[in-house]
């Protein structure tokens, strides 16, 4: 994969991601439906909520994955909710900008977001490269993020990072 598919230039990333996101508008649905190539499945695991995204995460889809993942903890009775990107073949600052304020928000409301990134390239490069890997509860399966409880050790690495 070329740096330049990474869809952001040095430093822009963390220019988007130092704004502001307004909350208040990551839990109104969107208008219309998920554009085609993105996909988003919840289920309840154990009382937990599992977030499954498959596609691409960029300017045109970034609101579509924020809604669910806010709708998801908004209403899980669970104490966390799991997101799994293994399956998403691209992410964009516009996506990063969604997973923050997802994070955001369930912290807000103490319900920790813990994201499965395995050694998926396309989205754990763009986290790195941001620093988000150190905000963010990271992990390389489902499984080990739904057994994971409240611990507080939260970053993965890539084994060749």
């Amino acid at each position: 994969m070329s740096s330049d598919r990474v869809g952001y230039r040095s430093g822009e990333a963390r220019r988007v991601l130092a704004r502001p996101i307004p909350l208040a508008t990551a839990s109104r649905p969107p208008a219309e439906a998920p554009p085609p190539g993105l996909g988003i499945v919840d289920r309840a695991v154990n009382g937990t909520c599992v977030v499954t995204v498959t596609g691409e995460i960029d300017g045109e889809t970034a609101a579509h994955l924020r809604t669910a993942v806010t709708t998801a903890i908004d209403s899980t009775s669970g104490d966390a909710c799991v997101l799994d990107l293994t399956q998403v073949g691209f992410l964009d600052s516009a996506g990063l900008a969604a997973l923050l304020a997802a994070n955001t928000h369930a912290e807000a409301h103490r319900k920790p977001l813990r994201i499965v990134v395995d050694s998926n390239s396309p989205v754990i490069r763009p986290i790195e490269v941001t620093g988000l890997d150190v905000v963010l509860r990271l992990y390389h399966t489902v499984g080990e993020a739904l057994d994971a409880g409240n611990r507080t050790d939260h970053a993965v690495r890539r084994p060749d990072a």
